[in-house]
């Protein structure tokens, strides 16, 4: 039960950025914080189940919120987000790597200064205790998250193999892929402490804080919508199981991810107008911008059927990765984006959870490979709602394949991908290739229709909400995250992001909820 029913702040949402924030605001004693979680929420390492400890395991069906996604015209896709205290960082597969330079004096540029790499670096070095490189002057020690890097002794044997791979194919070799500088290939910068154990935003942030009794964690309870009066916030409706409450507050921060930020404003009449007419919600803020936008990181590679004993389904997913940059004909751009193609060798994948359109021509739910992610892709989707019920999930349209430049990026990634996969032994571990041979890699009409029934999501959906200067008309949020129209209104999570990150999202997501605490802490 909760104590108080009235707040000075609530944070919907207790993710990889919601806990932060939470975590953050409930350092001054004087203020009283509400974290409102969807899912369950483990206060102790005793209370916390044993696959969200586990890094090497991703808990996507026991803590997760079930989506799915159009992917392209005729496809659809899991989509898994995380529903627990943490997140999508307690469930996720531990990458925290850096956005590049280049991404954040990008979203500068796009009239947000605050988040220029030269703004962001003191902030990216606070957060973090890099348990490798943290003597460095672009890295930090002390902070909430560890940052740590695969051993050699640690590696599987397909992991050496693709790191040897990769250097005899001339790539660098990066040992810190958190250095503003790196690319090549080396090992991935992970959140754990050992090879073994993940440490999530919840682990980080709110362990730290059990004891603050002005801090409330609310879990299992659904926010219904944000309450809004002349155009100021009074608080959120919320729903546990049967029972629907009020949490009345001066101050709301919406943390629910790209996916469920979007869902709680448009239930709460904050989005376009003739989209919220179609829903029977009264407008309190015409913002086109909400929902629009939606970029996600696609993923593709080339699978083996591995021999007996070649693919390690207790290792962690992933443990090398190769970064680097696509040439500009296959950017579609005409430019170059540093870092803007991420080839990691994958230990292990489950057909069933992955990839599922290749579990038929593999005949086993298990194979490992090479997967390509497409940081920047051109295509974009959204999410709009097909009710104003909140147990009724959103509609996701990742728009996958909608811009046709894409088509060139994945053939790039996939054409790489073979090429590696073919390199330093890694055919000797595999019993055949699923579904791709050397014909299909060089027939540009098979390479895409390979791409358009094999392409998925790496589930780093971003920018729904996007941030940008009061001329900007699809912006949401200006850049500390304060919402256009509505007094009291903020959000904090990857659905502010102006434009996606070279990297994985998880570590842009934790900065995005440290630097607005920040500014609510100071406002």
């Amino acid at each position: 039960m909760v104590a108080s029913e009235s707040f000075d702040d609530i944070v919907v949402g207790a993710g990889t950025a919601g806990a932060v924030v939470a975590a953050r605001l409930s350092e001054d004693g004087s203020r009283r914080v509400a974290l409102v979680e969807a899912g369950p929420h483990y206060a102790t390492r005793e209370q916390t189940p044993a696959d969200l400890l586990n890094g090497n395991a991703m808990s996507l069906a026991r803590h997760g919120w079930g989506l799915s996604a159009r992917l392209t015209a005729d496809r659809r896709t899991a989509l898994p987000q995380g529903k627990v205290t943490g997140g999508s960082s307690a469930i996720g597969n531990t990458v925290m790597i850096r956005a590049t330079p280049a991404d954040l004096d990008e979203w500068a540029a796009l009239g947000n200064p605050a988040w220029s790499w030269d703004e962001s670096l003191p902030r990216l070095r606070a957060l973090e205790d890099d348990l490798d490189f943290g003597a460095d002057p672009h890295h930090g020690t002390g902070g909430p998250i560890p940052v740590r890097r695969w051993r050699p002794e640690e590696l599987t044997t397909v992991q050496r193999l693709f790191l040897d791979g990769c250097l005899e194919a001339g790539h660098p070799y990066a040992a810190d892929h958190n250095h503003p500088l790196s690319t090549g290939v080396g090992p991935i910068p992970s959140n754990r402490r050992d090879a073994r154990e993940r440490v999530s935003t919840a682990m980080a942030y709110l362990w730290p804080a059990v004891d603050r009794p002005h801090l409330t964690v609310v879990p299992d309870a659904l926010v219904d919508r944000v309450l809004i009066e002349d155009g100021a916030v009074r608080g959120v409706r919320i729903l546990e199981g049967d029972t629907e409450r009020v949490l009345t507050a001066r101050r709301v921060v919406l943390a629910a991810g790209a996916i469920g930020s979007p869902a709680v404003l448009l239930r709460s009449g904050v989005g376009p107008a003739g989209h919220l007419a179609e829903l029977g919600v009264p407008v309190r803020a015409d913002l086109p911008g909400v929902g629009g936008g939606l970029v996600d990181q696609p993923r593709i590679g080339v699978f083996l059927a591995p021999r007996p004993g070649a693919a390690d389904e207790r290792a962690s997913t992933g443990q090398i990765v190769l970064r680097t940059t696509a040439p500009a004909a296959a950017a579609g751009t005409g430019t170059e984006r540093f870092n803007d193609m991420y080839y990691a060798m994958v230990n292990h994948f489950n057909l069933a959870h992955h990839f599922p359109r290749l579990r038929a021509d593999a005949g086993t739910d298990g194979v490992f490979g090479i997967m390509a992610v497409v940081r920047r892709p051109h295509s974009r989707g959204r999410v709009t709602l097909t009710s104003a019920d909140p147990r009724t999930a959103p509609h996701v349209d990742l728009g996958y394949l909608t811009d046709p430049r894409d088509h060139d990026l994945f053939a790039e990634a996939v054409r790489t991908c073979w090429q590696l996969a073919n390199s330093a032994g890694i055919g000797a571990q595999a019993e055949r290739v699923v579904a791709l041979d050397e014909k299909a890699v060089h027939d540009e009409e098979r390479l895409r229709e390979y791409v358009g029934t094999t392409v998925d999501t790496a589930f780093n959906p971003a920018g729904t909400l996007r941030m940008g200067p009061a001329d900007d008309p699809d912006a949401v949020v200006d850049q500390f995250g304060a919402v256009r129209g509505v007094t009291g209104l903020h959000v904090a999570d990857a659905s502010v992001m102006p434009s996606m990150v070279c990297a994985n999202t998880a570590l842009t997501t934790v900065l995005i909820g440290e630097r607005i605490a920040e500014a609510l802490r100071e406002g």
